[in-house]
């Protein structure tokens, strides 16, 4: 079963959307560049350790995926190959955040950080950073 994550909050989909396109040093962790459009890179580093995504699906303010395509050191390469996908929709007047980290699954070694990790991440940081402006990123 792949991870999954949901919020709901009271924005519009272009303040979620610049957040996980533009902002990901406020709430994630430190990056090299925002996103753009498909088959942009970007790299996000916690000290010595990265992952670094190539985006294979970009709608704004609806659809964004990252593909995972390195990743060191080894624990962090488990992710390579994994897609994450963002999905926000409206309903009932608020906006909904639907993740999924495709491939992250309880087989991997690193299920039992990551799963709890983007728990924080993104019902916390995020969610603060979005309705804030105060995220909590990994400071590295």
């Amino acid at each position: 079963m792949n991870y999954t994550q949901k919020i709901v909050i009271t924005v519009r989909p272009e303040v979620i959307f610049k957040a996980i396109t533009q902002q990901l040093n406020d709430w994630w962790g430190k990056t090299d560049s925002a996103v753009a459009k498909v088959g942009d890179e970007f790299t996000t580093s916690f000290g010595n350790a990265f992952w670094k995504f190539k985006i294979l699906e970009y709608m704004p303010n609806e659809i964004l995926t990252w593909l995972c395509v390195d990743g060191k050191p080894e624990f962090n390469a488990e992710w390579i190959g994994t897609t994450i996908n963002w999905n926000i929709s409206l309903v009932e007047g608020k906006t909904e955040l639907s993740f999924t980290h495709d491939g992250l699954t309880p087989e991997f070694k690193c299920y039992d950080i990551c799963a709890p990790t983007w728990d924080m991440f993104i019902t916390s940081s995020l969610k603060s950073f979005i309705e804030t402006g105060i995220g909590k990123p990994h400071q590295s």
